[in-house]
Protein backbone atom coordinates (compact mmCIF):
# COMPACT_ATOMS: atom_id res chain seq x y z
CA UNK A 1 0.00 0.00 0.00
CA UNK A 2 1.61 3.36 -0.80
CA UNK A 3 1.77 6.68 0.93
CA UNK A 4 -1.21 8.11 -1.09
CA UNK A 5 -3.73 5.07 -0.61
CA UNK A 6 -2.86 5.45 3.73
CA UNK A 7 -3.68 9.41 3.64
CA UNK A 8 -6.86 8.37 1.77
CA UNK A 9 -7.30 5.23 4.14
CA UNK A 10 -6.78 7.09 7.42
CA UNK A 11 -8.95 10.59 6.29
CA UNK A 12 -12.03 7.94 5.94
CA UNK A 13 -11.98 6.58 9.26
CA UNK A 14 -12.08 9.93 10.63
CA UNK A 15 -14.61 10.41 8.23
CA UNK A 16 -16.60 7.33 9.80
CA UNK A 17 -15.65 8.30 12.98
CA UNK A 18 -17.10 11.89 12.93
CA UNK A 19 -20.62 10.66 11.45
CA UNK A 20 -20.89 7.99 14.66
CA UNK A 21 -19.94 10.35 17.25
CA UNK A 22 -20.43 13.59 16.39
CA UNK A 23 -19.68 16.94 18.29
CA UNK A 24 -22.13 17.75 20.96
CA UNK A 25 -24.05 20.79 19.67
CA UNK A 26 -23.94 24.03 21.79
CA UNK A 27 -26.45 25.44 24.29
CA UNK A 28 -29.69 26.54 22.96
CA UNK A 29 -30.20 30.06 24.50
CA UNK A 30 -33.44 31.65 23.67
CA UNK A 31 -34.57 35.13 24.76
CA UNK A 32 -38.44 35.97 25.11
CA UNK A 33 -39.82 38.89 25.77
CA UNK A 34 -43.69 38.57 27.88
CA UNK A 35 -45.53 41.19 28.50
CA UNK A 36 -48.43 40.61 31.63
CA UNK A 37 -50.58 42.27 33.65
CA UNK A 38 -50.19 42.57 37.64
CA UNK A 39 -51.80 39.54 39.16
CA UNK A 40 -51.20 37.56 36.39
CA UNK A 41 -49.01 34.30 36.74
CA UNK A 42 -45.73 33.72 34.66
CA UNK A 43 -45.11 29.89 34.60
CA UNK A 44 -42.32 27.81 32.90
CA UNK A 45 -43.58 24.41 32.34
CA UNK A 46 -42.03 21.03 30.74
CA UNK A 47 -43.15 17.42 30.23
CA UNK A 48 -39.87 16.09 31.56
CA UNK A 49 -37.89 16.86 35.34
CA UNK A 50 -35.60 19.16 32.81
CA UNK A 51 -35.74 22.32 34.98
CA UNK A 52 -32.31 22.22 36.67
CA UNK A 53 -31.90 26.00 38.11
CA UNK A 54 -33.84 29.24 38.37
CA UNK A 55 -32.08 32.56 38.44
CA UNK A 56 -34.84 35.80 38.73
CA UNK A 57 -33.69 39.46 38.87
CA UNK A 58 -35.60 42.56 40.23
CA UNK A 59 -37.98 43.50 43.24
CA UNK A 60 -38.15 39.96 44.95
CA UNK A 61 -39.86 41.13 47.82
CA UNK A 62 -42.73 42.23 45.84
CA UNK A 63 -43.26 38.63 44.02
CA UNK A 64 -44.37 35.60 45.17
CA UNK A 65 -41.95 32.64 43.68
CA UNK A 66 -42.43 28.86 43.90
CA UNK A 67 -40.13 27.22 45.52
CA UNK A 68 -38.46 24.94 43.33
CA UNK A 69 -36.35 21.77 43.98
CA UNK A 70 -34.43 20.70 40.87
CA UNK A 71 -35.40 18.68 38.84
CA UNK A 72 -38.28 19.85 38.42
CA UNK A 73 -41.06 19.95 35.74
CA UNK A 74 -42.89 23.70 36.88
CA UNK A 75 -41.66 27.42 38.02
CA UNK A 76 -44.33 30.11 38.71
CA UNK A 77 -43.76 33.90 39.84
CA UNK A 78 -46.60 35.98 40.24
CA UNK A 79 -46.72 39.86 41.36
CA UNK A 80 -49.37 41.92 42.33
CA UNK A 81 -47.14 45.45 41.46
CA UNK A 82 -46.12 46.77 37.71
CA UNK A 83 -42.62 45.30 37.94
CA UNK A 84 -39.92 44.14 35.21
CA UNK A 85 -37.99 40.96 36.00
CA UNK A 86 -35.12 38.96 33.93
CA UNK A 87 -35.22 34.84 34.11
CA UNK A 88 -32.64 32.51 33.53
CA UNK A 89 -33.96 29.36 33.23
CA UNK A 90 -31.58 26.43 32.48
CA UNK A 91 -33.31 23.19 31.47
CA UNK A 92 -31.59 19.89 30.50
CA UNK A 93 -32.60 16.19 29.68
CA UNK A 94 -30.90 13.76 28.30
CA UNK A 95 -33.92 12.09 26.09
CA UNK A 96 -36.41 14.81 24.36
CA UNK A 97 -38.30 17.00 25.95
CA UNK A 98 -41.04 19.98 25.72
CA UNK A 99 -41.26 23.46 27.32
CA UNK A 100 -43.37 25.76 27.68
CA UNK A 101 -44.00 29.50 28.62
CA UNK A 102 -47.55 30.03 29.80
CA UNK A 103 -49.33 32.79 31.21
CA UNK A 104 -52.01 31.99 33.49
CA UNK A 105 -54.70 35.22 34.49
CA UNK A 106 -56.43 34.12 38.03
CA UNK A 107 -59.26 36.23 37.39
CA UNK A 108 -60.72 35.40 34.24
CA UNK A 109 -59.42 31.92 35.40
CA UNK A 110 -57.49 31.15 32.37
CA UNK A 111 -53.85 30.39 30.74
CA UNK A 112 -52.43 31.12 27.30
CA UNK A 113 -49.38 29.81 25.68
CA UNK A 114 -47.11 32.03 24.66
CA UNK A 115 -44.37 30.11 22.79
CA UNK A 116 -43.40 26.28 23.43
CA UNK A 117 -39.87 24.57 22.62
CA UNK A 118 -39.06 21.63 21.43
CA UNK A 119 -35.51 20.24 22.20
CA UNK A 120 -34.73 16.23 21.08
CA UNK A 121 -32.61 16.77 24.35
CA UNK A 122 -29.33 18.92 25.77
CA UNK A 123 -29.15 21.95 26.87
CA UNK A 124 -31.66 25.07 27.37
CA UNK A 125 -30.88 28.43 28.83
CA UNK A 126 -34.05 30.41 28.56
CA UNK A 127 -34.16 34.03 28.99
CA UNK A 128 -37.15 35.82 30.02
CA UNK A 129 -38.14 39.51 30.48
CA UNK A 130 -41.10 39.63 32.17
CA UNK A 131 -42.79 43.00 32.16
CA UNK A 132 -46.19 42.88 34.40
CA UNK A 133 -48.18 45.82 34.10
CA UNK A 134 -51.43 47.73 34.95
CA UNK A 135 -54.48 46.28 33.78
CA UNK A 136 -56.08 47.98 31.51
CA UNK A 137 -59.29 50.54 32.79
CA UNK A 138 -63.23 48.81 32.38
CA UNK A 139 -64.00 52.61 32.41
CA UNK A 140 -66.00 54.11 34.79
CA UNK A 141 -69.41 53.76 33.34
CA UNK A 142 -69.37 50.01 33.99
CA UNK A 143 -71.69 48.74 36.36
CA UNK A 144 -70.36 47.53 39.67
CA UNK A 145 -71.85 44.37 40.97
CA UNK A 146 -71.05 41.37 43.19
CA UNK A 147 -68.92 40.19 40.84
CA UNK A 148 -66.81 42.78 40.48
CA UNK A 149 -66.50 43.54 44.17
CA UNK A 150 -65.41 39.43 44.16
CA UNK A 151 -62.69 39.95 41.96
CA UNK A 152 -61.48 43.11 43.52
CA UNK A 153 -61.31 41.17 46.69
CA UNK A 154 -59.59 37.96 44.99
CA UNK A 155 -57.14 40.86 43.21
CA UNK A 156 -56.49 42.01 46.67
CA UNK A 157 -56.22 38.74 48.68
CA UNK A 158 -53.37 37.48 46.57
CA UNK A 159 -51.46 40.03 47.36
CA UNK A 160 -50.86 38.17 51.24
CA UNK A 161 -48.91 35.41 51.11
CA UNK A 162 -50.55 32.48 51.60
CA UNK A 163 -49.03 31.62 55.81
CA UNK A 164 -50.40 35.17 56.52
CA UNK A 165 -53.83 34.28 55.62
CA UNK A 166 -53.93 30.96 57.40
CA UNK A 167 -52.06 32.99 60.64
CA UNK A 168 -54.98 35.70 60.93
CA UNK A 169 -57.49 32.88 59.98
CA UNK A 170 -56.54 31.19 62.95
CA UNK A 171 -56.12 33.72 65.36
CA UNK A 172 -59.50 35.20 64.16
CA UNK A 173 -61.14 32.21 64.60
CA UNK A 174 -59.71 31.48 68.34
CA UNK A 175 -60.21 35.32 69.37
CA UNK A 176 -64.10 35.39 68.14
CA UNK A 177 -64.32 32.27 69.61
CA UNK A 178 -62.94 33.53 73.04
CA UNK A 179 -64.88 36.52 72.53
CA UNK A 180 -68.33 35.47 72.21
CA UNK A 181 -68.10 33.33 74.99
CA UNK A 182 -66.66 35.66 77.53
CA UNK A 183 -69.29 38.33 76.29
CA UNK A 184 -72.01 36.12 76.89
CA UNK A 185 -70.34 35.30 79.99
CA UNK A 186 -70.20 38.60 81.28
CA UNK A 187 -73.85 39.92 80.25
CA UNK A 188 -75.21 36.53 81.92
CA UNK A 189 -73.55 37.46 85.39
CA UNK A 190 -74.73 41.29 85.22
CA UNK A 191 -77.92 40.14 84.52
CA UNK A 192 -78.19 37.06 87.29
CA UNK A 193 -76.20 39.26 90.16
CA UNK A 194 -77.98 42.99 89.33
CA UNK A 195 -75.57 45.07 91.03
CA UNK A 196 -74.00 46.08 87.23
CA UNK A 197 -76.64 47.21 84.06
CA UNK A 198 -76.53 44.59 81.47
CA UNK A 199 -74.46 44.92 78.49
CA UNK A 200 -76.29 46.97 75.14
CA UNK A 201 -75.50 47.31 71.85
CA UNK A 202 -73.18 49.33 72.31
CA UNK A 203 -71.32 47.95 74.78
CA UNK A 204 -70.92 44.88 72.79
CA UNK A 205 -69.69 46.61 69.57
CA UNK A 206 -66.57 48.18 72.10
CA UNK A 207 -66.57 44.83 73.35
CA UNK A 208 -66.16 43.19 69.76
CA UNK A 209 -63.61 46.10 68.89
CA UNK A 210 -61.07 45.60 71.81
CA UNK A 211 -61.25 42.20 70.09
CA UNK A 212 -60.86 43.08 66.87
CA UNK A 213 -57.73 44.97 67.85
CA UNK A 214 -56.20 42.45 70.20
CA UNK A 215 -55.99 39.89 67.45
CA UNK A 216 -54.87 42.32 65.26
CA UNK A 217 -51.77 43.32 67.68
CA UNK A 218 -51.32 38.93 68.23
CA UNK A 219 -50.83 38.42 64.94
CA UNK A 220 -49.02 41.90 63.63
CA UNK A 221 -46.33 40.56 66.83
CA UNK A 222 -46.49 36.78 65.90
CA UNK A 223 -45.71 37.82 61.91
CA UNK A 224 -42.84 40.48 62.97
CA UNK A 225 -41.22 37.76 64.66
CA UNK A 226 -41.51 34.93 62.63
CA UNK A 227 -40.03 36.92 59.77
CA UNK A 228 -36.99 39.20 61.96
CA UNK A 229 -36.23 35.41 63.18
CA UNK A 230 -35.75 33.99 59.54
CA UNK A 231 -33.45 36.83 58.48
CA UNK A 232 -31.10 36.23 61.74
CA UNK A 233 -31.34 32.52 60.92
CA UNK A 234 -30.63 32.97 57.49
CA UNK A 235 -27.48 35.60 58.07
CA UNK A 236 -26.38 33.40 61.11
CA UNK A 237 -25.78 30.63 58.98
CA UNK A 238 -24.08 32.52 55.71
CA UNK A 239 -22.16 35.15 57.94
CA UNK A 240 -20.55 32.52 60.76
CA UNK A 241 -21.46 29.16 58.98
CA UNK A 242 -20.88 30.38 55.02
CA UNK A 243 -23.72 28.14 54.75
CA UNK A 244 -26.63 29.52 52.33
CA UNK A 245 -30.06 28.39 53.73
CA UNK A 246 -33.08 27.95 51.27
CA UNK A 247 -35.87 28.80 53.32
CA UNK A 248 -39.68 29.17 52.68
CA UNK A 249 -39.54 33.30 52.26
CA UNK A 250 -41.34 34.60 54.92
CA UNK A 251 -40.59 38.18 54.92
CA UNK A 252 -43.27 40.23 53.70
CA UNK A 253 -43.36 44.31 54.29
CA UNK A 254 -46.54 44.48 52.37
CA UNK A 255 -48.33 42.60 55.26
CA UNK A 256 -46.94 44.20 58.16
CA UNK A 257 -47.63 47.68 56.93
CA UNK A 258 -51.32 46.41 56.11
CA UNK A 259 -51.39 45.29 59.31
CA UNK A 260 -50.40 48.34 61.49
CA UNK A 261 -52.12 50.69 59.29
CA UNK A 262 -55.75 48.55 59.97
CA UNK A 263 -54.60 48.18 63.47
CA UNK A 264 -54.37 51.71 64.49
CA UNK A 265 -57.63 52.54 63.02
CA UNK A 266 -59.67 50.12 64.68
CA UNK A 267 -57.53 51.54 68.30
CA UNK A 268 -58.43 54.85 67.43
CA UNK A 269 -62.24 53.78 66.58
CA UNK A 270 -62.04 51.37 70.12
CA UNK A 271 -60.84 55.01 71.51
CA UNK A 272 -63.67 57.15 69.65
CA UNK A 273 -66.38 54.79 71.39
CA UNK A 274 -65.22 55.23 74.49
CA UNK A 275 -64.29 58.67 74.51
CA UNK A 276 -66.88 60.28 72.78
CA UNK A 277 -69.92 57.87 73.10
CA UNK A 278 -68.79 56.32 76.67
CA UNK A 279 -69.66 52.52 75.20
CA UNK A 280 -67.06 51.43 77.53
CA UNK A 281 -69.29 49.07 80.04
CA UNK A 282 -68.44 49.72 83.87
CA UNK A 283 -65.78 47.33 85.27
CA UNK A 284 -66.32 45.68 88.70
CA UNK A 285 -63.82 46.90 91.42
Amino acid sequence: MNKGTSVLVTLTIIAVLLAINPVASATTSPQENVNLYSGNSLIVSSDQAAIKSVVVRGNLTAASISNVVPPAKNFTMTTNTTQLYTLNVFLSYPSPYKTAIIINDPLSKSSSHFTDYYASGGDLNLTIFASFQAPPSTGGGAPIGWSSFFGWFSQFGNAFPVWIKILYLVLGAQFAFVGFRWIKFEDDKRRIEGHLPPLDRGNKTYLWTDIAFRTLLTGFVISLALMLGEVLIIAVAQYLFFVNLNLFPLVDFFSLLFVAALGTLVYLTREGLDRFFDLKPMMED
